[in-house]
C-alpha cells in the first residue's frame, strides 16, 4: 500500500489488513527516510510482524521529491544530500536492531549507543528498496530483499531500464532479489469504456501532465506537441479539456488498459522486461479487473 506525506496513515491500514485475514502479506509501499526515525520503523514493522506471524514487509524509499522539502527537508542537490548514504544507513540501522544485539551505530545522517530492541524477534522481515533514480535502484539490488522499481506509471521499455539497474546491483553483489512494480489498471469488457476511464483519472492526468519523461513516450509515437494540449489544459486547471487531449497511445503506453484479453497480453510484457511480482492499481470497473487478473483465470 502508498504512502504519502499528509494522508492517511500506512500503519494504520496494514494493522487492519493482517488483522483481517490469515495467510495475505502486506507491505508498506513505502515509507520515506525523514518522517520515520529507523528505531520507530524498526519496532513498528517488527511488532507487525510479530502480530501477524511474520507477513509483515517493510518497503522503504528515500522521499517524495515533491513534498519532503514541505518540511524543510532538502533531497536535491544530491552531491550534497547524500541520498545513497541515506538510504544505505537506514537500511542498516533497521536491520541491526533487528538482530537484537546492542547497536552502536554512527552514521552521517542516523546514530545510536547501545540501543537494543526490547523483544525477541521469530521472523525475518524483507526489505523492499523503492528508487526511480538508477544509483537506488543499483543499490536495492544490493542491500534489498526486494526492489520497487515504479510508483505507479511506466513504461514497459522505462520498466526494463530500471530493472537492469537493480541486475547490476544484484551481479556486485552476487545475489537475486524481488521486483516489484505498481501497474495502473482500467479493465472492462468495452475497451473504450476502460480507455475513457483510464483518462478520466486525476492521477494518470497528474502524471502525464507533470511528471513522465517525454522521452520516455518517444518509442510510442508521443512527441511532446502531441502532449501540448493536454500540458496547457491541466495548467489552467481545465480537467474536462485535460481528458479529451489525452493521447490513446499514452494509455497504452502506461497502463493496462483494455479487455481481459489485451490486458494479460500486455502484462505478459512487463512480466518479460523483469517484474517478478505486479502490483496492479485497478480503477473504474475493479471487480472485473480483480476477477480478470486473479490467479485461477
Amino acid at each position: 500500500m502508498h504512502e504519502s506525506l499528509f494522508q492517511r496513515d500506512i500503519v494504520s491500514y496494514l494493522s487492519l489488513i493482517l488483522n483481517a485475514t490469515k495467510s495475505l502479506k502486506a507491505a508498506s509501499g513505502v515509507i520515506n527516510t525523514y518522517t520515520r526515525h529507523p528505531v520507530v520503523a524498526a519496532t513498528t514493522f517488527a511488532t507487525l510482524s510479530e502480530l501477524s506471524n511474520g507477513r509483515a514487509i517493510m518497503g522503504l524509499g528515500l522521499g517524495s521529491f515533491p513534498t519532503i522539502p514541505k518540511i524543510g527537508q532538502r533531497i536535491f542537490p544530491v552531491k550534497e544530500t547524500h541520498p545513497l548514504k541515506r538510504v544505505r544507513e537506514y537500511v542498516e540501522f533497521v536491520r541491526a536492531l533487528w538482530t537484537g544485539e546492542n547497536v552502536n551505530f554512527h552514521g552521517e545522517f542516523f546514530k545510536a549507543e547501545k540501543l537494543q530492541l526490547g523483544f525477541k524477534m521469530k521472523q525475518k522481515i524483507p526489505i523492499y528498496v523503492a528508487g526511480l533514480s538508477h544509483e537506488l535502484l543499483e543499490l536495492a539490488g544490493k542491500v534489498g530483499d526486494g526492489a520497487l522499481l515504479s510508483p505507479a506509471l511506466a513504461t514497459v521499455e522505462a520498466t526494463r531500464r530500471m530493472s537492469s539497474s537493480v541486475k547490476a546491483g544484484e551481479a556486485s553483489s552476487n545475489r537475486k532479489v524481488d521486483q516489484a512494480s505498481y501497474i495502473m489498471a482500467s479493465l472492462d469488457s468495452d475497451a473504450n469504456k476502460a480507455r475513457k476511464t483510464m483518462k478520466g483519472f486525476y492521477f494518470f492526468l497528474y502524471q502525464l501532465s507533470e511528471v513522465i519523461r517525454p522521452k520516455d513516450l518517444e518509442p510510442y509515437g508521443i512527441t511532446p506537441e502531441h502532449l501540448a494540449p493536454l500540458k496547457e489544459a491541466w495548467k489552467k486547471g481545465a480537467i474536462i479539456a485535460a481528458k479529451s487531449s489525452v493521447p490513446n497511445e499514452a494509455v497504452e503506453a502506461l497502463t493496462l488498459t483494455g479487455t481481459k484479453e489485451s490486458v494479460q497480453r500486455r502484462l505478459e510484457e512487463y512480466l518479460s522486461a523483469g517484474v517478478d511480482l505486479p502490483i496492479i492499481m485497478p480503477i473504474g470497473n475493479i471487480e472485473y479487473a480483480i476477477s480478470a487478473l486473479s490467479a485461477k483465470n
